[in-house]
């Protein structure tokens, strides 16, 4: 698997780093989601706690197109980005409650 930075856009005003990222994978599965903030991580030289992956997009199974926000303390990460979308990334996923069922 091979993961190339494309673009990478600082916004001091919300304290990350918007990254824009093209993974090639061919003759592999679809990476996960884990696999991906590793390498982004490992390529960044970042802490991967902070990094969160907004949107990933596979096209036909050998590429896909990525997007990540890198933030710079964990309290902007909380404030910033939504409940579902962080539970995501640490997999603390919960389930919204529902109407009961009568």
């Amino acid at each position: 698997m091979e993961l190339k930075i494309i673009n990478k856009a600082e916004n001091k005003l919300l304290n990350r780093t918007a990254i824009e990222a093209s993974v090639s994978y061919a003759k592999e599965i679809t990476p996960k989601r884990k696999d991906l903030r590793k390498l982004l991580a490992a390529q960044l030289g970042a802490d991967e706690s902070l990094l969160v992956i907004r949107q990933f997009s596979a096209t036909l199974g050998t590429s896909a197109k990525l997007f990540a926000n890198l933030y710079k303390t964990k309290e902007d990460m909380q404030k910033r980005e939504p409940k579902h979308i962080i539970g995501r990334e640490t997999g603390n996923k919960k389930k919204p409650a529902g109407k009961a069922k009568k």
